[in-house]
C-alpha cells in the first residue's frame, strides 16, 4: 500500500500529461474523419473561387450563361451537384451561376423594332424632351428618319 501511495502522483502526472497528447490527437482524428473527400473540397474552393472573382469572368461566358441553352446547362448542373456531392455545394454551384447571370449584358428593345432593314446611328446626340422628362439616356436610336410609301391595291 504504501508503495501504492508513492506511484500515485506520478501516474496522476504522466496521466495527465498523456491525457492531453490523446485529447489533441483524438480530436485531430475526429476533424479529419469529418473533412469531406479531397474531390469535394477541391470543388468547394474551385466554387468559391468563383464566387469570388465572378466578376473577372468574360462577358462571353456570361451571354452564353444567359441564354436559354445556358440556363438549362446551369440548372442541369445545380441539379446534379446537389444529388451527387449533397445541398451545402449545391447550393454554392447556385449562387455561383445566379452571380454568373446577373453580370451578363442584356439588351433591351425600346419601343419599336423596324426589323433587319433599320440601320442603326451610334452617337446620340440632342436628346428629345421626353428623355430629358423621364431621366432616359439611351445609347443607339434606330433610325432618326421615317420613309413612306403609298399605299397600292
Amino acid at each position: 500500500m504504501v508503495q501504492g501511495k508513492k506511484d500515485k502522483p506520478q501516474t496522476e502526472q504522466q496521466g495527465g500529461a498523456q491525457y492531453q497528447q490523446g485529447w489533441l490527437v483524438d480530436s485531430f482524428y475526429r476533424i479529419v474523419n469529418q473533412l469531406d473527400s479531397p474531390t469535394k473540397m477541391l470543388y468547394g474552393v474551385f466554387i468559391t473561387l468563383l464566387i469570388a472573382y465572378s466578376s473577372v469572368i468574360p462577358m462571353e461566358y456570361r451571354v452564353f450563361a444567359d441564354s436559354l441553352l445556358g440556363r438549362v446547362f446551369g440548372i442541369i448542373a445545380v441539379y446534379g451537384i446537389v444529388e451527387t456531392m449533397g445541398w451545402i455545394y449545391g447550393l454554392l454551384t447556385a449562387l455561383a451561376f445566379l452571380l454568373l447571370l446577373h453580370g451578363a449584358s442584356r439588351t433591351s428593345l425600346e419601343g419599336f423594332d423596324g426589323g433587319g432593314s433599320v440601320s442603326e446611328k451610334k452617337t446620340v446626340g440632342k436628346r428629345w424632351f421626353v428623355e430629358k422628362v423621364l431621366g432616359e439616356k439611351p445609347s443607339k436610336i434606330a433610325t432618326d428618319q421615317v420613309i413612306t410609301h403609298a399605299i397600292s391595291n
